[in-house]
């Protein structure tokens, strides 16, 4: 009798630390080849990368910094079937952070262009960012752009630069037909 309770006691108890177990070798894996992937991308080391992924700057707070954190470990989790899906398309997926606009981000770029300075490629990008930003709420000017007052964001918005659209939804510039 003891040892079936034993039996019922050990088998509730086991799949617990099989799961905690699974999610961190999954966990410990994703992370590895994240940093493997950008690490060959940006010919840097795994552990540069690591300490810039894991270092907390001295203008953030530690609640934003788990945020930060945690929101990685979010786009890790998915880089799996992120990545190769980027590949499909010729491009290659970054988690980043905005510590100054409290906001986080993926990007998406070209894999052709890897070579470039970080200026050159940012103008082929495709971002998925959310953070802190200035919105004009005025009245459309001759421009098409919104004009102050301002307000500030903080939401999840896409930036193309090639379309030279930032901040869309939210930030977008209207176009008036001008009669000449």
């Amino acid at each position: 009798n003891s040892v079936s309770t034993a039996v019922t006691t050990a088998s509730l108890i086991l799949p617990f630390p099989k799961a905690a177990l699974t999610t961190a070798a999954y966990l410990t894996i994703t992370n590895i080849a994240y940093l493997a992937r950008r690490s060959y991308l940006r010919k840097m080391t795994m552990s540069e990368l690591w300490k810039i992924r894991t270092t907390r700057e001295p203008n953030v707070a530690i609640p934003l910094y788990f945020i930060m954190l945690l929101s990685w470990q979010a786009f890790v989790i998915i880089f799996p079937i992120v990545e190769p899906l980027a590949r499909l398309c010729q491009h290659c997926s970054f988690f980043y952070t905005y510590p100054n606009a409290n906001g986080v981000g993926v990007i998406l770029e070209p894999r052709n262009v890897q070579h470039l300075k970080q200026n050159k490629r940012a103008k082929c990008q495709i971002r998925f960012d959310w953070h802190r930003f200035k919105c004009n709420v005025g009245d459309v000017g001759r421009d098409g752009f919104r004009h102050p007052p301002t307000v500030e964001l903080n939401l999840p918005h896409i930036d193309l630069p090639q379309k030279q659209m930032r901040h869309w939804p939210w930030r977008r510039k209207f176009k008036i037909p001008v009669n000449q």
